[in-house]
């Protein structure tokens, strides 16, 4: 089998969240977190496009290990080793483990969905995508907002809401998807160009995806996510 042409147009934005995860481990590496932390967010709008595209064009017989693999580096590895290049020094033992659950808890997650043969309307758990994007807002918020024991609660909370079974909406409305889009499109621009409004944005990006995690609880009717 010839991989090259088996790929379809949807996997190539798969590559490109995968290639978008990889960078952001080097950036994390070199110590540029607020870059690494822009990277993921990419990632989750590649991770996005691959979807639509999924939807609207031929998908290939790889496509759906592929994306599996891609949100594995990019929402699972990539939070990790930019969490630990911050706290990792200070905490060490501590943070490593959390992290280490985390990614964990991730790889179980996406090995779930993948084994599901029919479509369902919902998704069984936090998706992994949802729990980086929370991270990385997190992260971009005012420093005096984050605190080392929060994310790491955050993190435990994330990795345990990733393997239940909970019902969580898949976001196809233009009633949710829109304004999460312009607020993503608003922290990565004001991340990359001016760090002053970039916490402003993030902190907006964190609330709403905190209210899509409390949505089971909430009971918010599954219309609202897809009208």
């Amino acid at each position: 089998m010839n991989i090259i042409r088996i790929i379809k147009v949807p996997d190539i934005a798969t590559i490109i969240n995968a290639l978008l995860g990889v960078s952001a481990i080097f950036m994390a590496i070199l110590g540029n977190v607020t870059l690494a932390l822009i990277m993921i967010l990419m990632s989750c709008i590649a991770d996005g496009l691959d979807g639509y595209l999924a939807l609207h064009l031929e998908s290939s017989q790889i496509g759906k290990y592929l994306d599996s693999l891609a949100d594995a580096i990019s929402f699972g590895v990539a939070p990790a080793i930019i969490i630990f290049t911050i706290y990792g020094p200070e905490y060490r033992l501590l943070i490593v483990s959390v992290l280490l659950f985390y990614i964990t808890c991730g790889i179980l997650r996406l090995a779930r969905f993948d084994t599901k043969q029919s479509k369902i309307p919902d998704f069984e758990g936090v998706p992994i995508t949802a729990s980086a994007v929370m991270l990385s807002s997190y992260l971009l918020m005012s420093p005096q907002y984050v605190h080392p024991y929060i994310l790491i609660f955050l993190l435990v909370l994330l990795s345990l809401l990733m393997i239940t079974t909970y019902p969580y909406p898949k976001l196809r409305g233009t009633r949710l998807l829109l304004p999460i889009s312009v607020i993503f499109g608003l922290v990565i621009i004001s991340a990359a160009i001016s760090h002053d409004y970039a916490p402003m944005f993030a902190a907006l990006l964190f609330l709403l995806m905190a209210l899509y995690l409390e949505s089971p609880i909430m009971q918010i009717p599954r219309k609202y996510y897809r009208d």
